[in-house]
């Protein structure tokens, strides 16, 4: 009988190994394309019900490329980049490349992910403040977007984040309300001008009085 040994010097079976080898080699791809700037973003149009043919704003969703230009999916390293360098890096391009959006593109509004985790590094408020500074309109039509669970790691830090840059016209929307857990407390502390529902609770909802 045969096993393999983990990173974590623990014994793991052969199936976890090669799945800790994939996890190592994905990330390894985000690098490279971080470094070779191989990220674009994707437009969806966010619109009213009432309006179906005039988006209210886009969302722009950051896409990472191979070196093939493949779209590398979000799920394998999300979750991994969001605590590292990586996921603050990423946020850096993120929030750079939708504020030469909205420069190029004086008619839209434009949302923008980040995390929590973000505020406090220096590269990003710094690309912030310089593409904001290109254009006195660009702030009234940005929305920044947090999720939910990364507001609630430091809601005191976010709350007073949202309040210097709503000061200057930026919108703040909360992402996945719902999947979490909000603390009321907070949820009324933090002035989010809007809130994005997390999609199990108004999946069919034209069918379902509940949701």
């Amino acid at each position: 009988m045969t096993s393999s040994i983990s990173l974590q010097g623990g014994f793991d079976s052969p199936l976890s190994a090669a799945i800790t080898e994939r996890d190592r080699n994905t990330m390894q791809m985000v690098r490279d394309a971080i470094k070779a700037k191989q990220v674009m973003l994707a437009y969806q149009p966010i619109v009213q019900t009432l309006r179906p043919d005039r988006p209210a704003f886009y969302e722009g969703l950051l896409r990472v490329l191979d070196k093939n230009g493949r779209v590398i999916p979000a799920r394998e390293f999300i979750e991994v980049s969001e605590t590292s360098e990586t996921g603050r890096e990423l946020d850096c391009l993120a929030i750079e490349i939708g504020l030469q959006t909205l420069l190029e593109q004086p008619n839209i509004r434009l949302s923008i992910n980040m995390s929590a985790r973000s505020i406090g590094y220096p590269r990003w408020k710094e690309t912030l403040l310089n593409g904001l500074a290109k254009d006195e309109t660009i702030a009234e039509r940005l929305i920044l977007e947090i999720t939910e669970s990364s507001a609630m790691i430091m809601p005191d830090m976010v709350s007073f984040f949202m309040t210097e840059l709503q000061a200057k016209g930026i919108s703040f929307a909360l992402d996945d309300f719902g999947a979490g857990y909000t603390a009321f407390r907070y949820f009324k502390d933090f002035y989010f001008d809007m809130v994005k529902i997390d999609g199990a609770f108004i999946r069919d909802i034209a069918n379902t009085p509940d949701n």
